[in-house]
This record gives C-alpha cells, structure tokens and sequence, in this order.
C-alpha cells in the first residue's frame, strides 16, 4: 500500500524549486499531497494557507516583544487548515523552513516530521534590526522547542549544516538546490559584447547595487541585464536600483519569465553574475538556486568570493572568483575576460551540468524518506 505525504511550504508551488524537487521525486512512488500559497498542480490534493497581510503582522510585532508566540502564532487560516486536516493520516510530512513547525506538528499525529531548513532561520536577517528585535527571538525559540523533535532535518550547504550542530546539537542532511537538467548547448560568446545576467529577488540585503556600480568600472564590452522579482517592501527597493542604474548606459531591466523558463531564456547570456557582500550569515554561507540554474544555462560564472559559491566555481573551473568584496576588484578581473575564456567557461558548467543537476538530490530525497517510512 502506497505511504501518504504532505509536504508544507508557505510559498507558491508551481515555482519553488525545493518543494518542486521533492514532488518530482516523490510523486510516482507515494501519494503527495501539499499545503502552501498556490498549487504546483502535481500534487493529489492541495491545501490552501494564506499569509498575513503586511498590516497584520506589524500589528502583531509587540506581540513577539513580549513573548506571546501562540497569540502571534496561531491565527484563523491556520485553525481553518488544521480543521479541514483533522481526518487525515500521513505517514511523513516535510515542512519547508522553521515557521512552519508548529503547524506540522499540530497535524502530523504519527507521523515522521522532515524539516527542511533551507538556510540558517534563526540569523535570516541580522542585517535588519527590526528583524533582530521582534523576529529573531521568535526563531530561536522555534529552533530550541521543534529542532531536537524532527526525525530529519535537511539544509542547503555544508556550511550552515554545521551551524546547526553547532548552536542545536542537530545532524542534518545536505541537500543542496541543484535545478533539473536542462539539454541546452552554450551559446558561444563572440563580437564585441558580452552580456551579463543576474536573475532573483530584489532584496536589499544583497546590495545588488554594487552589481550595478562595477558597470561604471567595466570596459565597453559588458552589459548587465537584472531580472528581479519584488515583493511587498522590495518595490522600493527596486524602484530606488533603477534610478541608480539610470547614470549607466549597459544596464537593462529585464521582465521576469516564469521559473519553469528561466534557464532556457538565460542560455543567451555569456556570464551569470553573483555578487552579494556577506551582509548577514545566510548570504555569507549561501548556496543559491541561481548558481545552478546558471550552470544549466551554460553560463560563465561570476562570483564574489562567496564560501560555498566559491567551492563550486573552482573545484569544476566554471568561471571566476574575485578575491575580496570590492567591486573595483571584481571588475579588473572581469576586464581581462577575453572570448575565449568565457566560452571554455561555459563549455565547463556544459561538461557539468548532468553532475550538477537535481538527479543527485532526487535520490538523496528518497534515501531519506524510505529509511524513516
């Protein structure tokens, strides 16, 4: 008889990678239901969760001051869900980030608990002091109660899965974001321009106005196309990254494409860019959906010297590494890039790319699940 799962993440399904990941893995072997914002449309049954609206969460921030984590917690969408769920057995359920804990435990009766951690929850944002103030107490105190209780607990990088050990005592499971494989060739770099993309979020944690900074400091050649995706306080910040980049000539705007066509659409590019400032630890130890997705494109890699980036870049000679943080650094360095280079670049994330897809992961995924259920 096929084993249930649910897997829970307060995200849009059809374009998160990792829940993704998990259902294409799991979906001819078990029966998959999932809980999240929107359906990936894979899935048995879907079980819709609302976020809280920007003025409701801000009207409960004194809430968290005080350490009234259930009144903060535990709002009328949440108890709907758990009604609705009341009659159903699972026999594993993977709950994507610490947030979600306390709902997965309220339905999960018996069955076994994966937590996928995805980075470092309770230092997110230490960069913000708003979020140092009321959030992250509130994941600590998620981290100290649900941690030690989860049958496994999985996360990008090696580098945060030794932060957990560190701070929580808990062994986790490196499962890093490594997309599916695409069959694209490299389109080979020639002429006298080269074109550099930068897709993501437009978070102003990532200081992407650096990136657009080093276009004053690049030769003719290069031109720097972002497509970035705001939501809710990012507008601003988006709004604030295109009047910078109005004193430059070889920036470009790019409207974002759905996931699903992301990589094919970047396979026109000549370099994927990846430049962030260690501004807070899950950006110092990050590990991003983007440097693989940049493979699969076929991509030249271009990194600051990012810890777990740097790994990659280097170990499979897919690009270049600047050696600090200073984007007169990486420039000079990108200065030098000839044709050439870019191309054997590219064709190395090419040799690459069957290695360092999801199919690894995918089976990683299983070995998890089929030791527990």
């Amino acid at each position: 008889m096929s084993k249930n799962i649910l897997i829970i993440a307060i995200t849009n399904l059809s374009r998160s990678p990792r829940p993704l990941c998990q259902l294409k893995a799991l979906r001819h072997k078990f029966n998959v239901d999932t809980m999240g914002l929107k359906k990936s449309g894979l899935e048995n049954n879907f079980y819709k969760i609302k976020k809280k609206s920007l003025i409701v969460r801000i009207l409960k921030l004194p809430l968290l001051l005080f350490r009234m984590y259930n009144f903060y917690y535990w709002d009328k969408n949440k108890k709907n869900v758990i009604d609705q769920m009341r009659g159903l057995d699972y026999d594993l359920i993977i709950v994507h980030e610490v947030r979600m804990l306390p709902l997965a435990f309220e339905i999960s009766k018996n069955a076994k608990i994966i937590l996928d951690a995805h980075e470092y929850s309770p230092r997110n944002f230490d960069d913000k002091l708003i979020w140092k103030i009321f959030i992250k107490p509130f994941y600590n105190y998620l981290c100290h109660k649900f941690l030690s209780k989860c049958d496994r607990v999985i996360t990008v990088c090696d580098s945060i899965a030794e932060l957990y050990k560190k701070n929580f005592n808990i062994n986790c499971h490196v499962v890093t974001n490594a997309t599916d494989y695409s069959d694209l060739k490299p389109y080979q770099s020639k002429g006298d321009k080269i074109r550099i993309i930068h897709h993501g979020n437009a978070s102003s944690s990532r200081k992407l106005e650096l990136m657009i900074d080093m276009m004053g400091q690049l030769d003719q050649r290069f031109e720097l196309y972002l497509m970035l995706v705001a939501k809710r306080m990012n507008r601003l910040y988006l709004k604030k990254l295109k009047r910078r980049a109005k004193k430059y000539s070889n920036v470009y705007f790019l409207e974002p494409v759905p996931y699903n066509k992301i990589i094919e659409y970047s396979n026109q590019f000549d370099i994927g860019l990846i430049f962030y400032p260690p501004s807070n630890i899950n950006l110092e130890y990050c590990l991003p959906n983007k440097l693989f997705e940049f493979i699969q494109s076929r991509l030249c890699i271009v990194s600051a010297p990012l810890i777990e980036i740097e790994k990659y870049v280097v170990k499979y000679n897919l690009g270049i590494v600047s050696k600090s943080f200073s984007v007169r650094d990486l420039a000079k360095k990108m200065n030098k890039l000839s044709n050439d280079e870019i191309n054997k670049y590219k064709e190395n994330s090419h040799y690459n790319a069957q290695l360092l897809s999801s199919d690894l992961n995918r089976g990683k995924i299983l070995k998890i699940i089929e030791g527990l259920i």
